[in-house]
């Protein structure tokens, strides 16, 4: 069983690898003709660099995961759960300083690769901004939020299953409970604080653009009275917008940097699009989507802790709830990937319903040349292969989005 669950790990990198190649040969041929004035010669030459550093470093990176990963599998979690037995006697505890120290080690090992990443690749190609205090404050905020969040959620989850080891149903059902609870409260409120631990986010001044935003609400049933500006460049050249929270609590954000680079047409046009999401439910349709994962991950979650074989396999003495997480984790990557296809494909169909809800509401034009800017800003693959297109892309290629809009 071991071997079997390190094959499933080695096959999941290499299946993903070829993907990636794919993707990249497929870049190279030539770009559709609707979007052929997205680069200039020299633009298009910086995405070509950007974009083989990028592959190449994520191989590596990737890699190197793998390689740590099927490590530990061989010994050294075995070794650290019974190490961490003599430091608690609290079960709950002991899965909690198992994952926390496996949590921390695994960051501690992602930071040279976001370093360098940030500072040498981005910057090269001319993206960056981060300040290196930024960077710090940025990695040690997200650590103690993901090792708080996690262990409060983590915790909870394990109280249920001591309380319900032996009603593995209800254990399940309380789980997909509490997960759901969490993915609304994630879209509601969790994720706009989450932001704002990172950002600062300002009202946008008075003005035409605000008041043809504030109109264009209006005229469809939405108070976007909250428009807000975050400082997105004090990171990054990158733009986008967004339209968050649900209820009372949505919000209109527009990167600084798309207000610097785009012109009011365009931001009207890219904000019609994210309106248009509103109009059409989609982000309920996503929540109920991601609820609805929540049922597999919990069913997964019960049947891996209702299996001690597979801990015997891996040297642990029996059942080891931390342990079971990491060993869930892996299992569901191929069958997260898999299921990612049809969840993909209704992402994409929404975007589509929402670009032309944009173009109708404002000016085609507006949104073909909205979506050429934030393409070029963001060294966007014109040429993406159809296979790389279904596994992985919540979004149609900018070449399908303008087609459609025109």
């Amino acid at each position: 069983m071991r071997w079997l669950v390190i094959g499933l790990l080695a096959a999941v990198y290499v299946f993903e690898t070829v993907i990636a190649v794919l993707n990249f040969r497929h870049s190279r041929k030539p770009i559709p003709r609707n979007v052929e004035d997205v680069y200039d010669k020299k633009r298009y030459k910086k995405w070509l660099a950007y974009s083989l550093e990028g592959h190449r470093f994520n191989l590596v990176q990737q890699g190197l995961h793998l390689c740590v990963l099927i490590i530990l599998l061989l010994g050294p979690f075995a070794n650290l759960a019974r190490a961490v037995s003599n430091w608690a006697a609290d079960p709950i505890w002991q899965s909690l300083i198992f994952l926390g120290i496996y949590q921390t080690f695994m960051q501690l090992l992602a930071v040279p690769f976001r370093l360098y990443r940030t500072f040498s690749i981005e910057e090269r190609h001319g993206f960056n901004r981060t300040a290196k205090k930024t960077f710090v404050r940025d990695t040690i905020v997200s650590y103690l939020v993901s090792l708080c969040l996690g262990g409060l959620v983590l915790g909870g989850i394990h109280v249920l299953f001591l309380k319900f080891s032996d009603r593995i149903w209800a254990f399940v059902g309380l789980t997909w409970a509490v997960l759901a609870l969490i993915m609304v409260l994630a879209v509601a409120v969790i994720g706009k604080w989450l932001m704002r631990l990172f950002n600062r986010f300002t009202p946008l001044p008075p003005g035409e653009l605000r008041n043809r935003i504030e109109g264009l609400g209006s005229s469809l049933g939405f108070n976007v009275k909250t428009i807000l500006v975050m400082d997105a460049s004090k990171r990054s050249t990158k733009s986008n917008a967004a339209f968050t929270g649900i209820g009372k609590t949505r919000e209109v954000i527009l990167f600084d940097t798309l207000l610097e680079k785009m012109s009011d047409d365009e931001i009207l046009a890219v904000l019609a699009h994210e309106l248009g999401h509103a109009v059409h439910k989609d982000t309920w349709r996503l929540l109920g989507r991601q609820v609805a994962m929540m049922a597999f991950v919990a069913a997964g979650i019960g049947l891996i802790l209702q299996s001690p074989g597979l801990y015997l396999a891996f040297g642990f003495s029996g059942v080891h709830f931390g342990f079971g997480f990491i060993l869930f984790s892996i299992l569901l990557e191929p069958v997260a990937l898999l299921l990612g296809v049809p969840f993909n494909l209704l992402s994409r169909k929404a975007e589509f319903k929402a670009d032309a809800f944009a173009a109708e509401q404002t000016d085609a034009v507006w949104m073909v040349s909205a979506l050429k800017a934030l393409a070029r800003e963001n060294l966007v693959n014109l040429n993406p292969h159809p296979l790389a297109v279904l596994l992985y892309y919540s979004h149609p290629p900018i070449s399908e989005r303008i087609a459609a809009a025109q």
